[in-house]
């Protein structure tokens, strides 16, 4: 569906190239609206509001899209858009959709039949199946920030638990704990650590897994289902793949 959305995008765009003339700029509108959900989550990182205006006249058989905005979502619902276009043709049905995706994968979207106009405020509803699996289960920590880490016995590794419990290792020392989880949010509480000297290497990796822990504030999966603990600031990303992956 999204292809073939473009495609015909692609072939307005070029028309009205070939058609364009000087009036042509004093004919563009802009439409101003909001696209919220009712489901109480927040989304994962990198999720992406894409709002069009469709033309559904049966003249054209597929539903011609007359413009279209794609941007990142960067706060909570509401969520605020702004899309211009050009004056519409007399005589076609206009309606406005859209869907919220992350990854390509679409979490949120209008009902079939899409929105009048008139109706900016757009209510999306969530698209069956498109759950995105919860990061309980037992993981092994592949990277933080640009530093990766072997698969060997000594491979820094986090359980989280349904009862919100979290233990694992550094490589060197056993952490243990409690983490919050609400959506795409997540925090850990102040863990307890032991405290044991290891070898150079063993100490170097320690020190980054320490200090990113406490910044985590939310999760995502990425195209492979690897979990993505997202830190604050300028603190990157972890990655951690199943205990039991090669």
């Amino acid at each position: 569906m999204i292809t073939i959305r473009r495609f015909a995008l692609a072939l307005l765009t070029a028309g009205s190239v070939l058609a364009s003339c000087p009036a042509e700029a004093d004919s563009m509108r802009t439409l101003h609206g909001e696209a919220l959900y009712r489901e109480r989550m927040a989304l994962p990182p990198g999720a992406v509001l894409s709002v069009w205006i469709e033309d559904t006249g049966a003249t054209h058989g597929a539903p011609l899209v007359m413009a279209e905005q794609r941007e990142e979502i960067h706060r909570g619902v509401p969520i605020p858009y702004t899309l211009t276009y050009p004056a519409l043709p007399p005589g076609g049905h206009y309606v406005l959709n859209a869907e919220i995706t992350v990854e390509g994968r679409r979490l949120f979207a209008t009902p079939d039949g899409g929105t009048p106009l008139a109706h900016p405020q757009l209510l999306l509803r969530h698209v069956a199946g498109t759950a995105i699996r919860a990061p309980y289960g037992a993981w092994r920590i592949q990277s933080v920030g640009s530093l990766h880490f072997d698969n060997t016995a000594e491979a820094p590794g986090l359980t989280l638990q349904h009862d919100g419990t979290v233990y694992g290792t550094d490589g060197c020392n056993r952490l243990m704990g409690h983490f919050t989880l609400s959506g795409q949010t997540l925090h850990f509480l102040p863990l307890a650590m032991t405290r044991k000297a290891c070898s150079p290497p063993l100490m170097a990796q320690e020190q980054p897994i320490g200090v990113f822990l406490p910044s985590v504030n939310s999760w995502s999966r990425d195209s492979d289902s690897h979990l993505v603990l997202h830190g604050s600031g300028s603190v990157g990303t972890m990655v951690l793949v199943p205990q039991d992956a090669q």
